[in-house]
Order: C-alpha cells, then structure tokens, then sequence
C-alpha cells in the first residue's frame, strides 16, 4: 500500500486512533507499582525491579511480513568482563538467545560498554510464545557444554573476517584508547578460559530482573504479554544490581599510522566523548551531527553515534582513497576534509533543515521528536531502539521537543569547550598499500 506525504496528518491520526484502541485493552497490573494505569502508560515497572514497556503499533505491512520488535536490555557490558576474559559478555548473551528462542524469530546481540542488548523480530502471532522463552532465560541454567564451544567458535571466526581490513580494527584502537577496557584490547575476544560452570555462575548472578529492560514494540496483543510480566517475570528474584564501571583515564592523542592490506582504501578515524541522551547539552548533537553529514556528503565518509550501545561516543571516519600516490598530500586533504567538517559543525546559527533532518532520523534517539510516528506502521525497529534508549537514560521527551533548537550558540559553545577539543580527541590513519609513508606530516 502506498501513502502520499500529503496523507502525513491523516496517517497520525490513524495511528493514535489504534494506539488508544491498543492502550485501553490493556490489563492492568494489581500490584503496588502498577494500579491506577493511566491508558496511555507504556512502561510498567514490575516489584523486582524490571521494567516491562510494550507499545502495539499497527502495520501496513502485509500480515506474512509483519514483525513485533522485542528488546531485552542488560546492565552489563564488555566493560565489566574481568582481565583475561575480554567478550565473555556477548558469548552468554548469545548462548542465551540460541538457547531459548521461537524458531520463527530472528534476532542480533549488540555489546557496548555498560550494556548489551537483544533485538529480537518476532511474527506478532508468536511474541507471547517467544517471552515465555525469554522467561526460561532467567529460570533455566546453561546446560549445553557443546552449544558453549560453538557459539565460542562462531564469535572468533566473525572478528577473524572483520580483519580483513584494517579500518574495523582501527576503530577499535582509538575507542580502546578513549574508553579503555580492563579486559584487554576490542576485537580480541579471549574466550579460550571460559567454561560452562563459570558462564552460569555469571549468568545467574548478573542475568537478573533488576538489571533487565524489556520492550516489545510493533503489531502485536498486549494482553498476553502483560500477562506474562505479571505472573512470571514479575515473580522471579530480583538479584543484586550491577553498578556501571568507570572506565580507565582515557589516552588521548594521535595513535599513528598504519598501512592498509592490499587493494583497501585507507582512512582517518577521530572519535571523542560526548554528552549522553537526556542531558540538554546533548541537544548539541541535533545541530553538530546534520552539519556534520552535510559538509562529508560529496565522500563516502561516516559519523558514527550509536546511543544505543555506546551513548557517549562519536567517531567520524574520512577515507583515503587507493588511487592515492603521495602519501603526505593525502593525509592533509583528508585531514583537512574533518577539520572542517568539525568547524563548520560547531558554528553556533542553527538552521531549519539541520533541525529537521535530526528530528526524521535520529530524534527520538536524542528525545527530540516523538518516539513512533507512521514510519513505524512498516518497520518498528527505530521506535523500539528509541523508546528504549529513552527509558534507560530517562529522557524527558516533552521537555527536550520544546526546548531544541533554542539557546542553541551556548550549547554549540559548550559542546566545543568542553568535549570536542583537539586535546580530547583519539585520532588513527590506516594508509592504502599502494603508498608508503616517508614522513609524517
């Protein structure tokens, strides 16, 4: 089914027409937490301290295509994996999602440093089967010594092809510089000394309803799955809480340069700490990160922000093309194409079509714009992220919708002092094979 621009407003009406529908067949919960629902509540906080949030959405989308987005959202990260045992987070995360599953789902592991996420698709049909799997996750040890060894094999062969080219690797040089990991170094996973007994002495300590978010967003009953919260989520120990890490102080400066492998273009990749969601200086980002796509669209150059797994870091990555031959004029033009980028991201105007652009892609990250809107009637997966991210860094979305845009010069000045100062960033260059460096410039 195809819908004009022009249907923009009839389409929101229709979605709030079914989201009130939705809401006020919900079943309310009778514990203490949760009487008195209001009909347009969206998370209920269970007594072991989980939240449960679900959010039905209609679709457009042929029945066969449709898809609930289910997201499980743990407190631990690969900054909590001791030394010497670097990725044994994501290794029970996915030993865990293999283990207890519909077989009509499919689903992706996201590690960051303080969490890890599960994004689960779902056919609306099967989202009350697929949770009372997530429920065995809690309630089952890990008995699979064999499923262990080959989840182990399938991680270190995956990182073996991201080595392939060397810009993957270099990123994760520069964040191991910014944010350092007390586990050793990212994309090294030593999972060599990690055991059946020792991976269920993890998960049943950490793997808990007090250190867990759950979501299910998209077309689907909310009754079932409410049910299940109350009745078996809702009873399961809460645990103890884990406490985010601090990382190690970060090291900041220019790591050097690298020579690519044959045939790979090579790159500048930059990153900085930033202000996470939820914080007004974070509003910053609305303005810098459109700027920023704006002045790199002629390259094939990125900005990376993921709120989702790593809220506090930006990385801007500028490539170096293979045609290249001398090495110094190639490293200062593309060194130049990120100065710039940068200067001109910082300039305290704000211009409409820089808000605009971040409120349609990413603003429901930031708490900029609505969570859902009809582009969630065909995929839900960034009203899911969204609305997650938003729970987790208790984003005030009414509050920062009206606020954006406004006192924008001190915020771009804030956001320029206090975080995206050369001093404070980590910078690494892979050069293409075909040149070589004779001096660095």
């Amino acid at each position: 089914m195809e819908i004009e621009l022009g249907n923009r407003h009839r389409l929101q009406a229709l979605l709030m027409f079914f989201l009130l529908i939705g809401c006020l067949s919900v079943s309310f919960f009778s514990t203490k937490n949760v009487c008195a629902q209001s009909p347009r509540q969206v998370w209920y906080p269970l007594d072991n301290g989980m939240d449960f949030g679900s959010l039905p959405l209609p679709s457009f989308l042929p029945e066969s295509d449709q898809r609930a987005i289910i997201i499980t959202s743990w407190s631990v990260g690969s900054l909590h994996d001791p030394p010497g045992t670097s990725g044994r987070t994501h290794l029970l995360a996915e030993v865990l999602r293999r283990s207890y599953r519909t077989p009509s789902s499919e689903g992706e592991i996201q590690v960051g440093g303080q969490r890890t996420w599960w994004i689960e698709k779902v056919p609306p049909k099967d989202v009350a089967d697929h949770l009372n799997k997530i429920v065995d996750r809690f309630e089952f040890s890990l008995t699979d010594a064999s499923l262990i060894g080959r989840v182990r094999g399938d991680l270190l062969a995956d990182q073996k092809k991201q080595l392939t080219s060397l810009v993957p690797g270099l990123e994760d040089r520069v964040h191991d510089r910014l944010v350092p990991k007390k586990s050793g170094p990212r994309g090294r996973y030593q999972l060599g000394g990690i055991n059946l007994q020792n991976l269920e002495e993890f998960r049943s300590e950490t793997f808990t309803p007090v250190n867990i978010h759950i979501a299910i967003i998209g077309p689907h009953d909310p009754d079932p799955t409410l049910e299940i919260a109350r009745k078996k989520l809702g009873k399961i120990a809460a645990g103890t809480p884990i406490a985010k890490v601090t990382p190690e102080p970060a090291q900041y400066g220019e790591i050097g340069v690298k020579k690519n492998l044959p045939g790979m273009s090579g790159a500048i990749v930059r990153s900085w700490r930033v202000p996470p969601p939820g914080t007004k200086e974070s509003l910053a980002l609305g303005i810098l990160i459109p700027r920023i796509v704006r002045i790199l669209d002629s390259d094939p150059s990125t900005v990376q922000w993921n709120p989702t797994i790593e809220p506090e870091l930006i990385t801007l990555i500028v490539p170096i093309p293979t045609e290249q031959t001398d090495i110094k004029t190639a490293l200062l033009a593309a060194k130049a194409r990120l100065d710039a980028a940068i200067n001109f991201a910082l300039q305290s105007s704000a211009e409409m079509s820089d808000m605009q652009y971040a409120r349609k892609t990413f603003g429901g990250l930031l708490g900029i714009s609505r969570v859902h809107d009809e582009t969630s009637m065909y995929n839900p997966v960034p009203a899911a992220k969204a609305l997650m991210v938003q729970r987790i860094h208790d984003v005030d979305e009414r509050k920062l919708i009206n606020i954006f845009g406004r006192d924008v010069e001190s915020q771009m000045k804030s956001l320029g002092e206090e975080y995206l100062l050369p001093e404070k960033a980590v910078t690494g260059i892979v050069i293409p094979a075909s040149v070589s460096p004779t001096k660095k410039p």
